[in-house]
């Protein structure tokens, strides 16, 4: 997992129906010169990850601070999943 990432466990995000859910930071990929953040529902069992899909987000640092961001498209998706699943094998 990239440095920066190191202290965070968890990260808190809203919703569209403005509720707070915590996600675990399982891992952190850097992949084309910029940094995602492989996240699931804190809830959600170790055991049940193989069955669903992680939230995938860009991490971003700039002038307005760090944040995270929705990924531009489903390929883009797709393209750090599979990062993310190969790391696992």
């Amino acid at each position: 997992m990239a440095e920066e990432f190191e202290s965070y466990n968890s990260v808190t995000l809203t919703d569209e129906n403005g509720r707070d859910i915590e996600f675990e930071l399982v891992d952190a990929i850097e992949h084309g010169g910029r940094k995602y953040c492989v996240l699931f529902p804190a809830e959600m069992p170790a055991g049940e990850r193989g069955n669903s899909e992680p939230v995938i987000l860009e991490y971003i640092a700039d002038e307005n601070g760090d944040y995270l961001e929705e990924l531009a498209d489903e390929d883009e998706y797709d393209e750090i999943y599979g990062i993310y699943l190969d790391a696992g094998e």
